[in-house]
């Protein structure tokens, strides 16, 4: 880069698509300053998502290397790899920001080998959390991000995951830049008879749907309960009514209708579906997971269930509690209005990319 020009900053990703990390990452994308950095979003699609779409998302120059893939495959990873450096050979850009594992490894190796000088990368949730693989391969994934970590920054999506790159990655060189809210400002909650509590998301081992199956049945006759999403273990829902896939628009009309939010997850980055419940004024009970504490403060901002045992007594106690309801769940919004609008997500990435290598 010479005088005068914007730094070229490559955002890479290889599970693009509407939600979760794939949002995020195009909302970084339009976010960026155009006027001070020149953007380009280097990514593939998950399954089913319309390549087209996802470019027009983000709102950037858009380059895709289909053989970039969410699962091992070393013959497309190999393939991967080397389109990656070509591209990064060919163009130059100044600043390489790798999202998710795959994507992760490929881009700061690729980065490496191409010689550029400013290389960050968020994980979004380590692969090596994923419960629903085997001890060998997390054990696997834990030192291929340790040998990866030799290059660039991470740069965290919260406190906790900037902790696990510490202890379990040796990771030395790691900034936290949280996710922002990305939907729109919600309008006042809308009354309602009984009392309902929420949940949201694709319905995953992940999101462990099936503790908030249990959830409902223990809680029968005190509240109703629905899931706002849809997915493979919709089956095992009994006493859940479950939306299907609505409009983000439709989501909120449903949010604006409840009044405790319950997000158990196995797993997490920073939720988005925690970021939104907030912005919405609700009172979050999480399960005690990297990610989820960094949002949810217990007793300040939500509760914390430690076990699926504590889960029912914690949400029984906000139902019962409309004042404490109330209490955290203000504490949330101004948690979230306060670290997590894009505005400021913008600005921390600005400081990020301009710093001194």
């Amino acid at each position: 880069m010479t005088g005068g020009e914007r730094p070229k900053v490559f955002q890479v990703i290889e599970c693009g698509g509407p939600g979760g990390t794939g949002a995020q990452v195009a909302a970084v994308c339009r976010t960026l300053d155009p006027a001070r950095f020149d953007t380009t979003l280097v990514y593939n699609v998950r399954p089913g998502n319309p390549p087209a779409d996802y470019e027009a998302l983000a709102g950037v120059k858009a380059v895709r290397v289909p053989e970039m893939t969410r699962e091992l495959h070393p013959g497309l990873d190999l393939a991967a790899l080397g389109a990656l450096v070509r591209l990064f050979r060919e163009r130059r850009p100044d600043v390489v920001h790798a999202h998710s594992s795959k994507a992760g490894v490929l881009a700061r190796l690729a980065a490496r080998a191409a010689g550029v000088p400013k290389v960050f990368y968020s994980p979004r949730g380590y692969n090596f959390l994923m419960e629903d693989r085997s001890w060998a391969t997390r054990y696997l994934y834990v030192w291929i991000e340790r040998l990866a970590s030799k290059v660039g920054t991470v740069a965290a999506v919260s406190e906790s995951e900037a902790g696990l790159a510490r202890r379990r990655v040796w990771t030395r060189r790691v900034v936290t830049v949280p996710d922002a809210y990305l939907g729109k400002p919600p309008e006042p909650p809308v009354a309602h008879e009984g009392l309902m509590v929420a949940a949201t998301g694709r319905l995953t081992y992940a999101r462990h749907p099936e503790a908030f199956g249990r959830l409902a049945r223990a809680l029968k006759g005190k509240a109703s309960f629905v899931w706002i999403g849809d997915g493979e273990l919709r089956a095992g829902l009994e006493g859940v009514s479950v939306t299907g896939w609505l409009s983000s628009d439709e989501v909120a009309e449903r949010l604006r209708r409840a009044d405790v939010f319950v997000h158990f997850s196995r797993w997490e980055g920073l939720p988005n579906a925690v970021l939104e419940a907030m912005t919405h004024g609700l009172p979050v009970v999480a399960s005690d997971v990297p990610g989820n504490r960094d949002l949810v403060k217990d007793g300040v901002s939500g509760l914390l269930a430690r076990s699926e045992a504590e889960l029912a007594p914690a949400v029984g106690r906000l139902l019962d509690d409309a004042a404490l309801r109330r209490s955290l769940g203000e504490a949330g919004r101004r948690l979230v209005a306060a670290e997590h609008s894009l505005k400021r997500l913008g600005e921390r990435l600005s400081e990020l990319y301009l710093q001194e290598v």
